[in-house]
């Protein structure tokens, strides 16, 4: 029997939610039974043993519930998505007198069908949005009520004519994390289950349903209320709005609004000014200012007991992206902020986050001295964006879709639903600077009907005219020429493209959206997990310089673009901040949080105020400054230093230098005649005008740059999905390609044409014709339409 919980304490931070006569959460176990998954829309309910089910705790995914201890890769977990999985729970409704009763899932994954005492429901497709059902009629007053909720997730069939792994299937779920079989995401992961609470609520008819706020620099703000009507009858009363200063000692403001609303839902909007408004900026601009709306619906005679209340936080800010064909950069509340960030996945099964996990990831960041994270590829949990707001973090916020998926009409409009429901659920964060449609939609070149037909097109456009407030990008990634609706850049030189990461020295770019390489996990955490090690046993003694590798393509990637901030670069965003599973992946940290060579690179190369030099593998050319803050330094000194392999001193250069604020600057040219073998180690100091170090950097060898390691990034592993470097008899990415004239090409020249293809920017139109003329040659599978059915 479930408990009943009459509270809503357990909800996530600052989603906007509303609190009715009462709601009740229907906590305790699942009791869970599974069915063959082609035949699950024809199962009967009656059909079902429940006496032989399994328990399954509330508020989980199923994967963590039934092998806990083996979250990552087996048969075991690909078997769960081959199923249609039953959960009921059973529950007495209090003696509370109502007229609407209504169930509100906060989050299921993925496809949902609710029954409620035998009598269908409805359906709800999507993995992170709260969808509500009214219940009146099935609801029993006073009684034992049971609730059956149908749940899949299943595998996409294979497209045989496709490319391991960025097209071995054609994904037809609106969900990223499932899928991503090249060292992200593992290859038998597709999370499943109620991972989020349920609850049951009571009401009189009318509620307060979704909020939405609008709010510029000037302290105007617009307030927009969906106002729910399920009664027969007209209902007269007032809209209470009360705006308070949520995290300073700033002015609020409020209003009373009379309101007539109609049986069936309307929007009622309203405009309020606060005085003197305090922004919100990022943490290294300013203060995170935030203000908290609370509304209340009230009856006409002022009765003290609200109808209905629905509140959240806002902020006071203006987002902007200059964009033209040379440049790209954001404009916070008018002032130039130029983005330094990486990619964050919390974990492979969002339901085992919490606040505190959260938090412990959010303090690396601000660690890390990075302003900005993209959500890569899915939409965290509320509180993530409820931190990021209070902590001054930007976010840069991916749609749910990844590499290829249907291209039908059919699959556009189920998109085009998920992704609404994406702006109803976080358009208030203030945090929030922009969409992103799809990530690497052009990864497969004979693959663009996304793109070009369903759903990007149609997606991009519903976000502009949803959202007007934030940039939009139709995609992330390939998509360069188009700088209008694109126009940024995934960079990997020296890791998937080059040998040698150095070769980014030549490449100019808007926005760096991805760029990173991938390193083992700390040996501890690879020997945590026995087939793991098995696996990746071989490069315990290489794991210190594989981290060194990592260290220096992120330092060097990471001042190349900040010395283009004047030129061109907007920022960047590194990939990634953590690893999703204990094994070889582009995380600076391992799924333990253990640091990698790459997190101390990250964080000195990202200071807010920070000295480089800029060198390729033939030479040094300059010396900068970086300073991406909004203060200048005066009458400051640089010093450099270069010191041979004896630690002999051979050059010094003392500069008197002024900085100004927000913008990077060459300080000084360099003609050094000394060999790449004699510059051994280059040290860099700013100080301000009392001598005070304010800035410090250090080079190791920088002229004798590390090579790529043997045997990345074509080896590699099929059940971990992961890179294995130079593991004896591993089989390459390459030999995984389904296309009958690829095979015929020699395995050297497969990698080699793989490496070349993937760094080409072709212009759109000749990648259009490969696309039709593939199309013709080799059409993908058919999705296996019988599962979503289901």
């Amino acid at each position: 029997m479930a408990l009943l919980q009459q509270s809503v304490s357990d909800q996530p931070l600052d989603q906007p939610t509303a609190r009715h006569s009462l709601d009740i959460r229907l906590a305790g176990d699942w009791l869970v039974v599974a069915a063959p998954l082609p035949l699950a829309a024809e199962t009967a309910l009656e059909s079902l043993d429940f006496e032989a089910g399994i328990l399954i705790p509330d508020s989980c995914h199923l994967q963590t519930a039934l092998h806990p201890d083996q979250l990552y890769w087996g048969k075991h977990l690909r078997e769960i998505n081959q199923k249609a999985w039953f959960f009921r729970r059973q529950f007495y409704v209090p003696d509370q007198d109502f007229e609407r009763a209504r169930l509100r899932f906060d989050g299921v994954d993925y496809y949902a069908a609710v029954w409620l005492n035998g009598e269908f429901i409805g359906t709800h497709e999507g993995s992170f949005a709260p969808f509500t059902f009214d219940v009146t009629a099935a609801l029993r007053a006073n009684a034992e009520n049971t609730l059956i909720v149908r749940v899949t997730s299943p595998w996409d069939a294979p497209n045989l004519n496709g490319i391991f792994p960025t097209d071995h299937v054609i994904r037809g779920m609106v969900k990223g994390l499932y899928e991503h079989g090249e060292g992200v995401i593992p290859p038998d992961v597709n999370p499943l289950g109620i991972w989020q609470p349920v609850w049951l609520l009571l009401d009189d008819g009318i509620s307060l349903d979704r909020l939405w706020i609008q709010a510029d620099t000037t302290g105007e703000a617009q307030i927009s209320l969906a106002v729910n009507n399920a009664s027969t009858r007209t209902w007269r009363g007032t809209i209470s709005l009360n705006i308070a200063a949520e995290n300073h000692d700033g002015r609020g403001t409020s209003a009373l609004v009379p309101i007539t609303v109609c049986p069936g839902e309307q929007t009622i909007t309203h405009i309020v000014q606060i005085a003197d408004p305090r922004l919100w900026w990022s943490w290294d601009q300013g203060l995170p200012n935030l203000y908290r709306l609370c509304a209340q619906l009230r009856t006409e005679d002022g009765s003290p007991a609200p109808y209905s209340t629905i509140s959240s936080t806002f902020g006071l800010r203006e987002i902007k992206l200059d964009r033209s064909p040379q440049q790209f950069t954001y404009q916070l509340n008018g002032r130039s902020v130029f983005l330094r960030g990486t990619s964050y996945i919390p974990d492979l099964y969002l339901s085992q986050c919490s606040t505190e996990t959260l938090r412990r990831d959010l303090d690396l960041v601000r660690d890390l001295n990075l302003n900005a994270l993209r959500v890569h590829v899915h939409i965290a949990p509320a509180t993530l964006y409820d931190l990021c707001d209070h902590l001054g973090i930007m976010i840069w916020q991916d749609f749910e879709l990844s590499w290829i998926h249907e291209n039908s009409l059919d699959f556009e409009r189920r998109a085009a639903v998920v992704q609404r429901e994406m702006l109803d659920l976080l358009g208030n964060h203030p945090s929030i600077i922009t969409w992103s449609c799809h990530n690497e939609p052009t990864m497969v070149y004979s693959q663009r009907a996304n793109l070009e037909q369903h759903p990007d097109p149609l997606l991009y456009e519903e976000v502009r005219r949803c959202d007007p407030s934030r940039p939009v990008f139709i995609c992330s990634g390939q998509l360069e020429a188009d700088w209008r609706r694109s126009g940024d850049t995934h960079s990997y030189y020296g890791a998937i493209w080059t040998a040698r990461y150095t070769d980014v020295y030549s490449q100019r770019y808007r926005l760096a959206t991805e760029f990173g390489f991938e390193a083992p996990a700390a040996v501890s955490t690879l020997q945590s997990f026995a087939e793991c090690w098995q696996r990746l046993g071989h490069l315990e003694e290489q794991i210190d310089h594989l981290w060194t590798y990592q260290a220096q393509l992120i330092q060097y990637h990471v001042e190349h673009f900040r010395r283009q901030r004047a030129q061109s670069c907007g920022g960047y965003l590194h990939f990634m901040l953590n690893d999703l599973a204990p094994q070889v992946g582009c995380g600076i940290v391992d799924v333990l949080r253990q640091p990698k060579g790459g997190y101390r690179a990250l964080q000195l190369a990202s200071q807010p105020l920070h000295v480089a030099l800029e060198y390729d593998h033939r030479r040094a050319y300059a010396l900068w400054i970086f300073n991406d803050l909004d203060a200048t330094i005066s009458n400051g000194t640089l010093l450099c230093r270069v010191y041979d392999r004896a630690n002999q001193l051979m050059i010094e250069k003392l500069l008197s230098v002024d900085v100004s604020a927000n913008c990077s600057q060459r300080v000084t040219t360099l003609e050094w005649s000394i060999s790449a073998d004699d510059c051994w180690r280059v040290e860099l100091e700013l100080q301000d005008e009392l001598g005070v170090i304010v800035a410090r950097n250090i080079y190791d060898r920088p002229l004798q740059p590390l090579q790529r390691p043997r045997g990345y990034p074509w080896k590699f592993d099929m059940y971990l999905g992961c890179k294995v470097f130079d593991l004896p008899g591993a089989s390459s990415l390459a030999e995984q390609t389904g296309g009958v004239l690829m095979k015929l090409i020699p395995l050297a020249w497969r990698e080699k044409l793989g490496e070349w293809s993937l760094r080409q920017h072709f212009p759109p139109a000749l990648l259009s014709i490969i696309a039709r003329i593939a199309a013709l040659l080799m059409p993908p599978t058919a999705p296996r339409r019988a599962d979503r059915r289901s």
